[in-house]
């Protein structure tokens, strides 16, 4: 009986994720676990030392905070607090996003290698299943699946950090649940999150594909060969720049062909190399006053740039790169 290509990369995708459970799984669970943990005792040690409920004393009497988010005049401040909390709450995550690109490297970097060195290569060789469906399988756990896991991890981990804090501002007498529920942002964020993986998969696929081409043809020591070769060109450009005072126009391959290579898996790296994307550096550069960023809309546009998809042809080129050694590595 023979099995479609599709059925193929599912089960190819179910081993990765077996074989790298801990990694992938446990990993960002146990960093959302801790930072929920963390943040709890840090809200619950802040309120043993401060007065929460009290918020001014006026001849002799206390003033609650309720009372004074209560009045009318306070209303508009009030609803405008809650609307950026209820916006910007899936930012309280960034520990989870940073490291969702640690995870996406050191697993790239190990894919193919480990599986040479423990000899398992063998084994998979003997099935039915080509060389090109198994590097694809590991750079779609790298670009597709690890990226949902981590993003679901953090989703319910900021809902979680907003609901203690909510609980917490409640038992001082400072009740925000309902208008939080009634905000729009509490339910779009997490959508606006998972609506930026396609963006984070085209300038993640270089740095993707050119560590799974070197773990697929190097023999030993993965990292240095990964990490230093891109640093040893940095060097060397650095030098051909200061030499022949060129630096300006070397900048450009440092950034965009270097720090790309080694970057790329990071979220949000997009805006390190096109720091035209933020409209503060436009506002800063014209000393006009500085513009609320929409991160969604402006990573999306980032796709208008011809270095993404220069990025994204690159890394599918190294993709068959590593599909060609990963054959001819077990042939010689």
């Amino acid at each position: 009986m023979s099995i479609s290509p599709i059925n193929k990369m599912k089960w190819l995708i179910r081993r990765e994720l077996w074989e790298h459970k801990g990694m992938l799984l446990w990993t960002p669970a146990i960093i959302g676990i801790a930072m929920t943990v963390l943040a709890t005792l840090i809200m619950i040690g802040t309120i043993a030392q401060t007065k929460v409920r009290t918020a001014m004393t006026v001849n002799g009497e206390a003033i609650t905070w309720s009372a004074i988010l209560g009045t009318r005049s306070f209303a508009p401040r009030r609803m405008e607090i809650i609307e950026t909390v209820a916006n910007n709450y899936t930012y309280t995550a960034t520990p989870l996003y940073l490291a969702l690109g640690f995870l996406v490297f050191f697993y790239c970097l190990s894919a193919l290698h480990d599986e040479r060195r423990d000899r398992s290569v063998l084994f998979w060789k003997s099935l039915p299943i080509s060389d090109a469906q198994t590097v694809l399988s590991k750079a779609a756990i790298a670009l597709l699946v690890a990226p949902l896991i981590v993003v679901a991890a953090a989703s319910l981990t900021s809902l979680l950090l907003l609901l203690i804090l909510g609980s917490v501002l409640a038992a001082n007498g400072i009740f925000v649940f309902s208008e939080l529920l009634a905000s729009p942002g509490l339910y779009l964020g997490p959508l606006r999150v998972f609506g930026l993986l396609p963006v984070y998969c085209l300038w993640a696929l270089p740095t993707v594909g050119w560590l799974l081409m070197v773990s697929s043809w190097a023999r030993s020591k993965v990292f240095l060969w990964a990490v230093g070769v891109p640093l040893l060109l940095l060097i060397l450009t650095v030098w051909l720049g200061k030499l022949t005072l060129t630096e300006n126009d070397i900048n450009w391959i440092q950034m965009n062909v270097i720090g790309r290579a080694l970057l790329g898996t990071i979220p949000g790296s997009w805006y390190l190399f096109e720091p035209e994307l933020l409209p503060q550096v436009q506002a800063m550069a014209q000393g006009a006053p500085l513009p609320r960023v929409d991160i969604f809309s402006n990573s999306w546009s980032s796709l208008a740039l011809p270095a993404t998809w220069l990025g994204a042809a690159a890394g599918a080129a190294l993709l068959y790169a590593a599909i060609r050694l990963r054959s001819w590595r077990e042939e010689n």
